[in-house]
């Protein structure tokens, strides 16, 4: 289990997505997960001004980052860099 990952971890993601890609895969990395190859998706997911970005983890101890806006989940970033979009939030 990867221990919790701090405010500090989660603001240096965010301004990561305002940087390069370097940048952005090492913020990823600290928190615990693998940066996929294409950033795009991860960059405009995290850098979204209203989003709210928190970390937790799967039952198997793998990091998850959760993105909410206005109290409902607009994405989650998975250990292995794959972000899921809820289907009402993709609509």
């Amino acid at each position: 289990m990867l221990r919790a990952a701090s405010p500090d971890a989660m603001a240096c993601l965010r301004a990561a997505a305002m940087a390069d890609d370097a940048a952005l895969d090492w913020a990823l990395l600290r928190i615990g997960i693998l940066a996929p190859v294409d950033l795009t998706q991860i960059r405009s997911i995290v850098s979204r001004p209203e989003a709210m970005l928190s970390a937790t983890a799967n039952h198997d101890g793998h990091r998850i980052v959760d993105v909410v806006e206005d109290g409902c989940s607009v994405a989650r970033i998975h250990h292995d860099g794959n972000v899921v979009v809820p289907a009402r939030a993709a609509a």
